[in-house]
């Protein structure tokens, strides 16, 4: 364990996390009554800035709108304080790695992250939203929290393979008394929307933009707009073709081409519009598909690609201390194309509207698909699916050989026996 850097108040400091313009980051340890202790990540704001009374509101503003988030797939913050003349925020301290870090691994080893695997994720990251999204504060009154800077570096996994949403600190609430004060273009390019470039006006249905970019970029091991310079970057956001994953990866369903492009719509009212639409949608497929993989699984694949004399075996399939479930298989190859069923929009959720698609672009979904209409109980997509029995090509073989001696041996007898019956009645 690294040693202590100092005191902060109860705070034992140790290493540095990370820093930026506004604060930096230590892990933490908060020593209390009866030898009680917490590990946390210290937040605290640099000490030039707490004469500057915006950026003290915007540090403030950023503790109460994450006191809010109490889900598992968001970090928590226990917090809020001022220890000679320093302000803090004491968060969770999550053990694990950040998306960005996994996809530069798997980028440096020339690995592709398993499908199975990036919709675990995903999953996560759509719950995380949908959450935040919806949250509302004491009072019942809506948030209206927007994340703004959903990127790869925001999106921590931690060593049990569950996902945490973090830095809420650029976020947009519309609840009274918690607006941002003025605009500016805040988060990475590479994962902006084109509404928030473009006129500075953005709701939730940005966030899911950064997700379906987040969703091609770790299906195909490519990054999707990220170029050398913002301005190319910017452009290929506006203008750019998008290609769906399975034309970058061939492991990539179809099916999950269709959810991840719907997300990418350049028109926000193309576009997935509440994150439960998109969560559903890509759940359906992922357990239609049988992609559908643990979080402890995620965890030992994350083990694996770290470490150096097995992170060869993460471009397969995890070990597993348990018997290797059936689904995992599809990391390894391409999933089986299932042409006696739709997996249509209309198979997801209800849609009004499914005869006006006749003739738009392929690919378009009905509003009902979206979310921008009401949602239907999914009983079709949670109905069993029938069981289909393979029978090995080997077991297949043995029949047939078996078979084939059976009849060999049954036309020897009647040989023989037509002989003894020829030499008898000769005899005679």
């Amino acid at each position: 364990m690294t040693g202590a850097a100092g005191s902060f108040g109860p705070y034992v400091v140790y290493e540095e996390l990370g820093t930026g313009g506004m604060a930096t980051v230590h892990r933490a340890e908060l020593t209390g009554m009866e030898g009680f202790t917490r590990e946390v990540a210290l937040k605290r704001m640099l000490p030039q800035l707490a004469v500057n009374e915006e950026i003290v509101k915007s540090f403030v503003r950023e503790a109460r709108l994450a006191s809010f988030l109490q889900h598992a797939n968001c970090a928590q913050t226990y917090e809020l304080g001022n220890i000679g003349g320093t302000y803090f925020i004491a968060m969770e301290l999550i053990r694990g790695r950040s998306l960005e870090q996994i996809m530069d691994r798997c980028t440096k080893l020339g690995l592709t992250m398993p499908v199975p695997i990036a919709l675990a994720i995903l999953n996560q990251m759509l719950d995380a939203l949908d959450y935040a999204h919806n949250l509302k504060d004491d009072t019942g009154q809506p948030l209206g929290l927007i994340h703004r800077d959903v990127s790869p570096a925001n999106i921590l996994i931690d060593n049990g393979g569950v996902v945490k949403l973090i830095d809420f600190g650029i976020a947009k609430a519309s609840a009274a008394g918690m607006q941002t004060q003025s605009f500016s273009v805040k988060g990475k390019f590479a994962y902006m929307a084109p509404e928030y470039v473009n006129l500075g006006k953005i709701d939730s249905r940005a966030d899911l933009f950064a997700v379906g970019i987040i969703a091609h970029e770790i299906l195909t091991g490519k990054p999707l707009f990220s170029a050398g310079e913002d301005f190319e970057t910017l452009a290929r956001m506006r203008e750019m073709p998008i290609p769906p994953p399975s034309q970058l990866n061939p492991n990539v369903p179809t099916d999950i081409d269709t959810v991840i492009l719907m997300a990418l719509g350049r028109d926000p009212s193309e576009r997935w519009q509440v994150a439960s639409a998109m969560k559903n949608a890509l759940s359906v497929e992922t357990k239609r598909l049988n992609l559908e993989v643990v979080a402890s699984q995620v965890s030992q694949w994350l083990e694996e690609l770290f470490d150096d004399a097995r992170s060869h075996l993460a471009a397969k399939v995890p070990r597993l201390n348990t018997p290797l479930p059936s689904q995992l298989a599809a990391m390894t190859m391409p999933a089986p194309k299932d042409t006696s069923k739709s997996t249509g929009p209309a198979q997801w959720l209800d849609d009004t509207n499914l005869n006006q698609m006749i003739g738009k672009r392929p690919g378009a979904m009905p509003r009902g698909a979206t979310g921008a209409e009401p949602l239907w109980e999914m009983a079709r997509a949670t109905q069993p699916e029938p069981i289909v029995q393979v029978v090995p090509t080997g077991k297949v073989m043995v029949v047939e050989k078996r078979h084939n001696r059976i009849v060999v041996i049954t036309l020897a007898a009647l040989v023989v026996l037509g002989i003894a019956a020829a030499v008898y009645f000769l005899a005679v």
